[in-house]
């Protein structure tokens, strides 16, 4: 964690050169590290004008914008909100308040099986029951630091007890940035992320320590593939550190380099084939697990650089032959990428109220334009929508599945 930059009131209209700034319109050319690619922006990989959910959102740490989840096949959508975790009915449009008036300031949250977990800037955790959220536990670890990032996988076999969570190796001095709960034949393990350079697995409920890795920079973020055999980890320097998992065993088989700042966001694909990191300097790197040697492809943000332009989330889709990667900027834009050649993309403008513009091609902004900060990018569980938060609502964005789905009939031999 960093002190937050000097923003400059400027706008970089493509993710190119200096030298050859042209707007992201059809057929311009795009620059990256890699190579030069031809970034048509005129697809619609999701349709443009989005459905507004009136469902209030904040980040409470400008870094840490991931407090939208769309956890479950079911159609709700869970957020923070000021000390408050909220669950909005998409179809009935309601919510409901799951978690009120914390202690803290919540920056993370997740929720899986029966359980949500939101975190706070000195490793506070509150951990609940959804069928039963009066039962909320909450830790408090005076002198720590930032729960950056928490998530839940599947749904543990048995129910939380009521209990006050006892102090272990779990809460240290330098404070908890992310946690991931992950089912181990049945049992529910807790992979923690620390500002004090550290990984570790404990087991649930009882946070036995289990494992503990060692890195050369606090962690920020970590993904675990949805096969469950690889770990990505990433944190406050341009390192990626690549893991093979077996049960409650890590074996690091790379170090990898991202950009050339810090970065706060990763992910595997659906497949478990491809990961991605987002930095904060505005580039989203994608690998290839089979040749992680070498990057596949370095995206650059529509508004490139370390204000406006730092890459805060990044996500697969996460079901269905849908092949999409979705990265949100700190303000103002989201990002569109299909996985099947890198080369197609779609630029969104979010704007704050119906009345505003929502522009799908941004080829001049202008700074009468008011910056939106996006607090969450999530894709449904199902892959058709991707939800996208900001402080004053929650945008639905339907997925054209259909064309994800069909194929022109010279590209099937």
């Amino acid at each position: 964690m960093v002190a937050p930059p000097l923003i400059r009131n400027r706008y970089i209209l493509s993710a190119q050169s200096p030298s050859t700034p042209t707007s992201p319109g059809n057929g311009s050319a795009y620059h990256s590290k890699l190579g030069t690619y031809s970034v048509v922006n005129s697809y619609e990989f999701v349709r443009p004008t989005p459905r507004r959910h009136m469902q209030r959102t904040s980040w409470n740490h400008w870094q840490l914008r991931d407090v939208v989840l769309c956890p479950t096949a079911k159609q709700e959508l869970y957020s923070i909100y000021r000390c408050n975790v909220d669950k909005y009915d998409i179809r009935k449009q309601q919510s409901t308040r799951i978690l009120g008036e914390l202690e803290f300031d919540p920056v993370s949250m997740a929720v899986g099986g029966d359980y949500i977990v939101v975190g706070g800037q000195r490793a506070e955790l509150a951990v609940a029951r959804l069928s039963d959220p009066s039962s909320s536990t909450v830790v408090v670890r005076s002198g720590g630091s930032i729960n950056n990032f928490v998530a839940l996988d599947r749904q543990p076999s048995a129910a939380m007890p009521r209990r006050r969570f006892r102090d272990s190796a779990a809460f240290v001095e330098d404070g908890v940035t992310n946690l991931s709960i992950m089912d181990s034949q049945n049992t529910p393990r807790l992979l923690v992320c620390n500002n004090d350079h550290t990984v570790r697995l404990m087991s649930l409920p009882g946070l036995d320590l289990l494992t503990e890795l060692k890195f050369p920079t606090a962690v920020n973020y970590a993904a675990i593939s949805p096969d469950g055999t690889k770990m990505c980890v990433v944190g406050d320097s341009n390192l990626v550190f690549l893991f093979n998992k077996r049960g409650d065993s890590f074996e690091k088989i790379a170090t990898l380099t991202a950009s050339e700042d810090a970065s706060f966001s990763c992910d595997f694909s659906q497949s478990s084939e491809l990961f991605a990191v987002g930095s904060q300097d505005g580039y989203v790197t994608v690998w290839d697990i089979r040749s992680h040697q070498q990057r596949l492809v370095q995206l650059e943000t529509f508004q490139h650089g370390r204000s406006r332009g730092a890459c805060r989330n990044v996500k697969f889709s996460p079901s269905g032959s849908v092949d999409l990667l979705a990265f949100s900027e700190h303000s103002s834009f989201v990002n569109i990428v299909d996985t099947r050649c890198f080369e197609k993309r779609q630029i969104l403008r979010v704007a704050g109220t119906n009345e505003e513009p929502m522009a799908q091609t941004p080829d001049s902004p202008t700074m009468a334009e008011p910056d939106y900060q996006i607090t969450g990018l999530r894709f449904a569980y199902d892959s058709s929508a991707l939800f996208v938060g900001l402080e004053g609502s929650i945008l639905e964005y339907s997925v054209d599945r259909v064309s994800r789905h069909s194929f022109p009939s010279s590209a099937i031999i």
